[in-house]
């Protein structure tokens, strides 16, 4: 009896140990965890009774916000400059603001049968020049010209105009570089005239030296009387800067009322050498302007219009017209056509003219390039024709003029040829 109940509590001792031994197994294989997890307190809210609020709370605080999405930022590139050469100078403001000058478009006619110019030194400076008015009548200036001007390299347009566009800077139609006048009376001109009241301002028509400035005009080399002209009154001559071809250039301003320069003084061009008189032998107030090329004397004259630059869009006429044994035709009217109807009319130059009392035998010369025995001198750019009657024979050319540019032409021979009398070689006292 008592081993039996010795075998029971053995088993329940076995069984004690047995479950406690599973349940230490137990809680080692699958330990407890808790989490703990943060979030807001919640509140309570009082419920709103008020259907105003309700309508709020339902379509406005409840509505859905449209998305939006922000848009990519354009990317921004730094403006770059060329990278600085040289070395850096500082500039004056007067030097970085400067007016400028329009240019014209270069043209140079192609005639091959024409020669070309002799490579001279131009000269100095820019000066502008401009067409007359008269402003009591409402006329007034077109836009300035720029001188010195050779749009063609056989131009020479470096003077400017001796008299400013505010008075009379055109010169007389009907007395023009190598006429002897209306009438056939007057010496052979061997300059221009541009009419001007007593006082307006003479100026340089380019830079030089003042070789003459005095009244009663006597020109002396190698200790003789060259040259004379009492009959000019106040004169004033310039000996340029520059040459032509190889030879000296003077112009010579004539009937001043007073001289304004001294000899060897160097004046600029547009510097006021005198005003504008009628000393001498004259018929009313004038300027008388003269180019002289090679020498300082009376038979050295060129036409003066082929020296100065024309107006703004207009240009120059250089024609000649011989006979058939090749004496060119002298005193011959020439007439400019355009729309049919004459718009200008000049004439041929006379070379020589036999010596009558009182009058010297004149004699001019033509261009150096051009060989031209009449000019017209500022002529609108366009279409014209050229028109000359000699012999009962009527000569006529077209012809397209183009501005800043001599346009030559050669009308042809006329059927008669006479001979001239030969060019006398002593020095006559000269009148205007």
């Amino acid at each position: 009896m008592q081993t039996k109940n010795r075998d029971m509590q053995g088993f329940a001792v076995l069984l004690i140990a047995l479950v406690a031994g599973g349940y230490l197994l137990l809680r080692n294989t699958a330990p407890a965890v808790s989490y703990t997890i943060a979030g807001p307190s919640p509140t309570s809210t009082t419920g709103k009774s008020s259907w105003q609020e309700v309508i709020q709370n339902q379509l406005v605080n409840g509505a859905t916000l449209i998305p939006t999405h922000d848009l990519p930022e354009a990317s921004f590139a730094p403006p770059t400059l060329p990278p600085v050469t040289g070395t850096p100078i500082l500039l004056q403001p007067g030097q970085v603001f400067q007016g400028t000058t329009p240019t014209a478009t270069r043209y140079i006619p192609i005639t091959p049968t024409r020669p070309g110019p002799t490579s001279v030194p131009s000269p100095t400076g820019q000066v502008v020049v401009s067409a007359k008015n008269n402003p009591n009548l409402g006329q007034f200036s077109p836009p300035a010209e720029v001188a010195p001007l050779s749009m063609d390299p056989r131009d020479h347009f470096w003077f400017k105009r001796p008299v400013d566009s505010s008075a009379n800077s055109v010169s007389l139609q009907y007395y023009p570089y190598g006429s002897d006048g209306p009438q056939n009376v007057w010496r052979v001109h061997h300059g221009i005239d541009m009419p001007n009241p007593i006082g307006k301002e003479v100026r340089a028509a380019g830079p030089g030296r003042v070789v003459w400035a005095a009244d009663n005009y006597i020109w002396m080399e190698n200790g003789r009387v060259t040259d004379a002209a009492y009959t000019y009154g106040n004169v004033v001559i310039i000996e340029h800067d520059f040459g032509y071809q190889g030879q000296p250039v003077f112009t010579l301003y004539a009937h001043l009322a007073v001289i304004l320069a001294q000899i060897n003084q160097h004046v600029d061009t547009g510097d006021i050498v005198g005003l504008s008189g009628e000393s001498g032998v004259v018929s009313g107030p004038h300027v008388h302007f003269e180019v002289r090329v090679g020498k300082n004397l009376y038979y050295n004259t060129r036409n003066p219009i082929l020296w100065m630059a024309p107006y703004l869009d207009r240009g120059v006429i250089a024609g000649k017209i011989i006979y058939r044994d090749g004496k060119q035709v002298e005193d011959a009217t020439v007439e400019l056509w355009q729309r049919g109807r004459v718009v200008d009319t000049t004439t041929t130059y006379v070379r020589t003219k036999p010596p009558s009392p009182g009058i010297s035998t004149g004699h001019v010369n033509s261009d150096d390039v051009w060989g031209e025995n009449f000019v017209f001198g500022d002529v609108v750019a366009g279409d014209y024709q050229v028109v000359v009657t000699v012999g009962g024979l009527k000569l006529s050319r077209d012809i397209n003029v183009r501005p800043a540019t001599t346009t030559f032409i050669d009308l042809g021979q006329a059927p008669i040829g006479l001979s001239a009398p030969s060019t006398p070689t002593d020095s006559p006292t000269i009148a205007p």
